[in-house]
C-alpha cells in the first residue's frame, strides 16, 4: 500500500444546483396549477400562454441537465481523496490484491463531518467498474456503519478479483436504485449521462498499491 501526497474532496450535493432544482420544480408546479385553473375558467388564451411558459422552462432545464451531464468529465480521485454526500464522506485509502483468496481488498475511511449527532448512510453503496462490468462488494453492509459526530472509521471492502484491473475504477455512491432528486439536479452524479467520481485502481491480478 502506498501513501498519498495530497487530499482532494468532491462534494456530491452542492447547494446551488439543489436550490435551482427545487426552485424550478416549484415554479413548474405552481404554473401548472394556474394553467389548470385558467382552463377550468375557460380562459383559454391565458391557459395557452401559461402552458407555453411551463413547456419552455421544462425544455430549457432538461437541455441544461442533459448537456451538463454529457459534457462533464469524470473526476478521478487520488488515493486518500474524499467524496462527500453532505456530511457523510468516504475516502479510499488503499487497495491490494489477495491472490490466495482471489480477492480485491479496498480500504475505505468513512467519516461523519457533522457536529450534531451520530449518523449512518443506509443508502451507501460501492462497486468496481472494469471492462464495462460492475462488481459489487461481498460485504457492502460495512458502509452502513454508525459514525459518531466528527469521527471517522476504517472499513475494508472485499471484491472478486478479475484477471485484469488495469482500467478499474472504485466508486462509492449514496442513493436508491429508483428515481430520486439527483436525477433532475444539474451536475449530480445521478443525473442523465453524468459520469461518477471514483478512485482509479490500476491493478493487475498480481499488483499491489
Amino acid at each position: 500500500m502506498v501513501g498519498y501526497d495530497h487530499v482532494m474532496t468532491v462534494q456530491e450535493a452542492p447547494i446551488a444546483p439543489t436550490l435551482l432544482m427545487l426552485l424550478t420544480v416549484a415554479s413548474v408546479l405552481a404554473l401548472a396549477a394556474f394553467t389548470i385553473v385558467q382552463l377550468a375558467r375557460r380562459h383559454l388564451r391565458s391557459a395557452r400562454w401559461l402552458g407555453t411558459v411551463v413547456g419552455a422552462i421544462v425544455l430549457i432545464y432538461s437541455g441544461a441537465l442533459i448537456g451538463v451531464g454529457m459534457t462533464s468529465q469524470a473526476v478521478q480521485l487520488p488515493t486518500g481523496g474524499t467524496k462527500c454526500f453532505d456530511d457523510w464522506c468516504a475516502s479510499m485509502t488503499g487497495a491490494r490484491a489477495d491472490e490466495v483468496r482471489h480477492m480485491l481488498l479496498v480500504d475505505v475511511e468513512l467519516e461523519n463531518r457533522g457536529r450534531g449527532r451520530p449518523m449512518r448512510s443506509n443508502l451507501a453503496a460501492a462497486y468496481v467498474a472494469v471492462d464495462s462490468r460492475v462488481i459489487s462488494p461481498m460485504n457492502g453492509q460495512v458502509l452502513h456503519t454508525l459514525l459518531e459526530a466528527g469521527r471517522s472509521v476504517p472499513v475494508e471492502l472485499a471484491f472478486n478479483l478479475p484477471s485484469s484491473m488495469r482500467d478499474a475504477l472504485f466508486v462509492v455512491t449514496e442513493g436508491g436504485a429508483g428515481p430520486g432528486p439527483g436525477m433532475i439536479t444539474i451536475g449530480d452524479e445521478d443525473s442523465p449521462f453524468h459520469p461518477r467520481a471514483g478512485w482509479p485502481l490500476g491493478l493487475t491480478a498480481s499488483a499491489r498499491i
